[in-house]
């Protein structure tokens, strides 16, 4: 323990005689004027203010007082000071997912809110050290693996969306009707473990247009499988993907099979709890990844001399099968030289996603079929 007397600094008007209420403390004048700037200061960093500005303290979301009638444009400037004066920010990538409403639904106003603040940080953020990642980029890649950008993010949900999208940092917020006021609640979740980083909160003037911003609900988009499969004709290639259980326990076996309406190429890419994408489909045991028609294919095939063994975390798992008419380029089929089983995809997950997501996007539709499913592990 520290035994040395220290100096304490007293507000009282007998400091400013020159005599200091506590022996041994000097306090000078310039200390005193500009204690009013110290106190303010040390107010904003703590969360103290009564601005409508919600201060981010890195580790855990700050409750502010604020200002009622504080317009759009400055609620969403306060919002994005708050957000980009995190330290824990630095070096890190953050993104913008979705505004909603307390039943999860989007709107105009939370998409303008989402908009408008992502466009505020990306002029912040070079002068702050971390980077924006745009939001028209990782949000289709992330419809097309059904990841959750809204709302409560649990720990592999967060995980999946960090090896996915390559984000570090995902800001998520809610929209909600507060009487006159439209509530604003912002938090930062840490997609290494779905932890929340901090949080600001601000009420903005529920005005004529934003009102009508508000109660103009956004469609929820249909999975992206579905409306393909809505959309194509009766050339495309039908892949049907399933498991042998719909959920499984830590330490079960499991077995993914698939079945093509056409000869193709398959390639099945697993997300799992953890993060971590491994190819199931082509393996060491496949010899390529070039399937009949209508005949069913199994991973691991009988005779293949190996189990898959299902590995914590709890949470959802997600395997995609990718039929083509012609293989994918920059999936590797040589396992010459290595004992693997299965490739890992451990060097940059994001730019492999980005390549499917092209690929894909590029492909005329009749030579294309696609399918995702999740399982749960218990």
């Amino acid at each position: 323990m520290d035994t040395r007397k220290k100096d304490l600094i007293v507000c009282n008007p007998k400091i400013l005689s020159g005599k200091p209420i506590v022996k041994d403390t000097r306090i000078s004048v310039a200390l005193i004027l500009h204690l009013p700037i110290i106190l303010i200061t040390l107010s904003l960093f703590w969360g103290c203010q009564t601005a409508e500005k919600g201060a981010l303290k890195g580790g855990e979301p700050q409750n502010t007082a604020q200002v009622k009638g504080a317009g759009l444009n400055e609620a969403v400037e306060a919002i994005s000071n708050s957000i980009s004066s995190v330290d824990i920010l630095k070096g890190k990538n953050l993104g913008i997912g979705e505004f909603t409403n307390l039943e999860g639904a989007g709107s105009q106003l939370g998409k303008r809110i989402a908009d408008s603040i992502e466009f505020e940080l990306v002029k912040l953020s070079s002068g702050k050290g971390f980077q924006v990642v745009d939001r028209k980029n990782f949000a289709q890649i992330a419809k097309e693996w059904e990841l959750q950008l809204s709302g409560v993010v649990d720990e592999s949900s967060a995980k999946k969306v960090g090896s996915l999208l390559g984000l570090d940092v995902l800001t998520v917020g809610t929209v909600s009707d507060a009487g006159k006021d439209i509530d604003i609640k912002v938090k930062l979740i840490d997609t290494e473990n779905g932890r929340i980083l901090g949080g600001a909160e601000s009420k903005i003037k529920k005005d004529e247009d934003v009102a009508k911003m508000f109660a103009s609900l956004i469609k929820p988009e249909t999975s992206v499988f579905k409306q393909k499969e809505a959309e194509v004709s009766e050339e495309k290639i039908k892949i049907d993907l399933w498991t042998d259980q719909k959920s499984y326990k830590i330490g079960e076996k499991l077995t993914v099979n698939f079945k093509a309406d056409r000869d193709c190429y398959v390639t099945l890419v697993d997300v799992g709890t953890s993060g971590n994408v491994h190819i199931l489909f082509p393996n060491r045991f496949s010899s390529g990844n070039k399937v009949k028609a209508n005949e069913v294919y199994s991973v691991p095939a009988k005779g293949d001399g190996y189990k898959i063994t299902v590995n914590g975390p709890s949470g959802t798992e997600i395997i995609r099968a990718i039929a083509t008419l012609k293989p994918i380029s920059f999936i590797d089929i040589d396992f010459s030289g290595t004992r693997s089983i299965f490739k890992s995809v451990d060097k940059n997950v994001p730019s492999f996603t980005r390549d499917l997501s092209i690929e894909a996007s590029e492909t005329p539709s009749s030579n294309l079929g696609e399918n995702l499913i999740k399982i749960e592990i218990k």
